[in-house]
């Protein structure tokens, strides 16, 4: 077990024992080992850095509870916001890039401790690298904090349910749950939309061109050196379990993973580098990047199965499928409070339309300005000023509008089918139990087909799935 350097001086300076906590799959998630480590007597910890008139205050909380920020706001009388995980590298040199331990930096102010961490006999939490976590006492941990504020700051994610939300309560949501501040400068934050890698838009080119092949793809991904170093140790996984030595892109292409995958991993994992996310939760990182790759492979075959006359073209209904929720992507790393709490209504409402638990979370309607666009209309707009294909951008903004009739509504309606299909496995955000057919009318393809199509894809999801693990790591 590794722990971070600053961690391990604040355990010897207050003569913390502490034990160490073995976790053998490395890439799940805060809430995934949230329900893996928490129980009546523990609980595993987060922590929020905040900014107040330039002065760093730290907030430790359970990982299953909200913030609320109004209660902060009471405490401290003065404007909040939040410092992104990237910016919280500065202040915890030590530790892993998105890992912000429960110590307190000689930057931080003050701390402020959720009262509810009292209900627990034991503390769980990173030690500043990932997925390496330690346990100790909760008297213990005080010791770490003998000048923190412990308040009553939080509110527990399941005490949050859809059902009992009217459109009044979400207004009380909203003021509860994001900081003053980030509602007054979210217009100004969306402007500032994050580009397009250039190496993305170079995989794109490529991939719609014909004439293309391996040597012209390795060339192009090994001016990456992050994206080379992936598909490499990608081509020597288990899971392909290839003998031999593979010591270059064309390699990885030619003898073990084949043009067409290391075409869509380039795609997905340049892509993706544009956007920081959060992991956790039925729309963090780990379980967007399964939805797409799912969505991307379905909605390829599906197309291949469209009469002629109004097929969407093969490459296209991939990328679509593959980008079709990067609203959400864009949600987590422009305005994070917002994603947290609809992260947290989602997951306590699976069976509930996305689009309404927005409307909820984000106290969205017809009309207004360009926060409350919801994750397809932003989307959208990502991917309009990335200038992806037009087929996409419709596919992205009006996946969930099912009156749809316009230009390049095949694609909509493409995308509309995979989710419904991928939701009968309760994947994706459109969870439910029977499969849409009037998506299959409207692209003339049988039910039947589809289903077989879908069982298919979810035969192969060992592979799908450790694609996805790739483009999430």
């Amino acid at each position: 077990m590794k722990v971070a350097n600053q961690v391990e001086k604040q355990f010897l300076f207050h003569h913390i024992d502490y034990e160490a906590i073995p976790v053998d799959d490395k890439t799940l998630s805060l809430e995934e080992l949230d329900k893996k480590f928490s129980n009546n007597q523990q609980v595993l910890l987060r922590t929020v850095l905040i900014r107040c008139n330039n002065q760093i205050e730290l907030i430790i909380v359970p990982v299953n509870e909200l913030i609320d920020f109004s209660a902060l706001e009471g405490i401290k009388e003065n404007i909040l916001d939040i410092i992104p995980l990237a910016e919280c590298a500065n202040f915890y040199p030590s530790c892993d890039v998105g890992i912000v331990p429960p110590i307190s930096s000689k930057e931080v102010a003050r701390t402020h401790i959720a009262n509810s961490i009292n209900n627990f006999s034991t503390v769980v939490f990173e030690t500043g690298k990932a997925n390496d976590l330690v346990s100790l006492s909760t008297s213990d941990f005080y010791k770490l904090h003998k000048n923190a504020l412990t308040v009553d700051i939080t509110t527990p994610a399941k005490d949050l349910v859809f059902n009992e939300i009217n459109e009044t309560e979400s207004k009380k949501l909203k003021q509860k749950f994001t900081p003053d501040n980030d509602k007054k400068n979210n217009l100004q934050r969306l402007y500032k939309l994050p580009p397009l890698p250039d190496i993305t838009t170079k995989v794109i080119q490529l991939k719609n061109n014909p004439s293309a092949d391996a040597k012209a793809l390795a060339s192009l991904i090994e001016k990456d050196p992050s994206l080379t170093a992936q598909v490499i140790r990608y081509s020597k996984s288990a899971f392909f379990n290839y003998q031999g030595e593979i010591t270059s892109v064309q390699e990885a292409i030619s003898r073990v993973l084949g043009f067409d995958l290391v075409m869509n991993m380039a795609l997905g994992l340049s892509a993706g580098k544009a956007l920081t996310n959060p992991p956790d939760g039925p729309l963090g990182l780990n379980e967007f990047w399964k939805h797409a790759v799912y969505s991307a492979t379905l909605a390829q075959r599906l197309s291949q199965k469209t009469p002629q006359d109004i097929r969407p073209n093969s490459n296209l209904a991939y990328l679509s499928g593959l980008l079709h929720n990067f609203g959400f992507l864009l949600l987590g790393h422009l305005f994070q409070p917002e994603f947290f709490l609809l992260n947290k209504l989602y997951a306590a409402n699976l069976k509930c339309s996305i689009v309404a638990i927005e409307k909820h979370a984000l106290g969205m309607g017809a009309g207004q300005n360009a926060i409350n666009m919801g994750h397809a209309e932003l989307g959208s707009w990502l991917l309009d000023n990335w200038q992806i294909p037009k087929e996409v951008i419709v596919a992205t903004k009006e996946h969930h509008n099912h009156s749809y009739s316009g230009e390049h509504a095949n694609y909509a309606s493409l995308i509309a089918l995979v989710d419904s299909a991928l939701g009968i496995h309760g994947i994706g955000d459109n969870r439910n139990e029977y499969l849409n057919t009037k998506f299959c009318k409207a692209l003339k393809i049988s039910p039947d087909v589809v289903l077989e199509e879908l069982e298919k894809i979810i035969s192969e999801h060992e592979q799908i799935e450790s694609i996805a693990k790739q483009f999430a790591a």
